[in-house]
């Protein structure tokens, strides 16, 4: 069975569409990416001009962090978080590989975000959660001078485990041929920060381990949140989570200032 088979693709993905009549608290925006209209929200930071661009977990949608954006901008950073295909304001069917495709237009029109903000992002940083944490991942490493730092909340290493573990069906383990979260943290250099329970049992704080062993960055760090599990990360250690990812915030703005050529 591949990745994009029909009928894998419907156990691992759970879309679930926005609210008829929301009103958002973001500004809305919208990529299109073959064939398919890709929605987010934007939440402006007035005074910053560094980015977050976050891709959210399985079963949420991007207007489910309308009333914790806040704390995101609180470290100093506009907050950009979009939707997978069919998910939130999103049109089209979710896959493996179009997660992919749809991440790499997203960070490509990012151009498109800087006319809305009226200026421009003179750092870009990619967070994932959960499932969103493959598509961070596949940035990070692909753009290694377009993403200035990575950030993972509850992140998987072995997907083909991960399926196996709720209860899919068992895969092959060269299914992905490369193409799995801890193949793809071997190609990030860039700062890393990887946050994690330590009783979550649906990704188990090893796999974060796994990852951040493989990462090659010399600056990366791992964040353990005792007691939390896969969704509680925030309500166990909100202090925490937050305080980490201001100080990430901090440091790679002080390599820009600190920058001979002042890039």
């Amino acid at each position: 069975m591949q990745m994009d088979d029909a009928l894998l693709s419907n156990f691992i993905f759970h879309p679930r569409q926005e609210p008829f009549g929301y009103r958002p608290a973001g500004i809305p925006t919208q990529t299109i990416s073959d064939g398919a209209q890709i929605g987010g929200y934007l939440h402006l930071h007035p005074e910053s001009r560094r980015l977050m661009l976050f891709f959210h977990g399985n079963g949420e949608i991007a207007a489910d962090y309308d009333e914790i954006s806040r704390f995101y901008m609180s470290c100093g950073v506009s907050f950009w978080v979009v939707d997978y295909r069919g998910y939130g304001r999103s049109t089209g069917k979710p896959s493996f590989s179009r997660m992919f495709t749809d991440a790499e237009a997203v960070f490509h029109d990012i151009k498109a975000v800087e006319k809305i903000s009226k200026g421009f992002f003179d750092r870009v940083l990619v967070m994932g959660r959960s499932l969103g944490s493959a598509s961070a991942i596949f940035l990070a490493a692909a753009h290694p001078q377009g993403v200035d730092a990575l950030l993972l909340d509850s992140p998987f290493a072995d997907g083909p485990a991960l399926i196996r573990r709720i209860g899919g069906p068992h895969l092959n383990a060269d299914t992905l041929s490369g193409q799995d979260n801890i193949d793809r943290i071997k190609g990030v250099h860039q700062p890393c920060l990887i946050l994690h329970g330590t009783r979550d049992w649906l990704i188990p704080v090893s796999d974060a381990d796994a990852l951040y062993a493989a990462c090659p960055s010399r600056e990366k760090k791992l964040v353990k949140i005792h007691g939390a599990g896969h969704n509680d990360l925030l309500m166990m250690g909100l202090d925490r989570y937050f305080a980490e990812i201001k100080a990430l915030v901090k440091t790679i703005t002080e390599d820009r200032c600190q920058s001979p050529s002042g890039n």
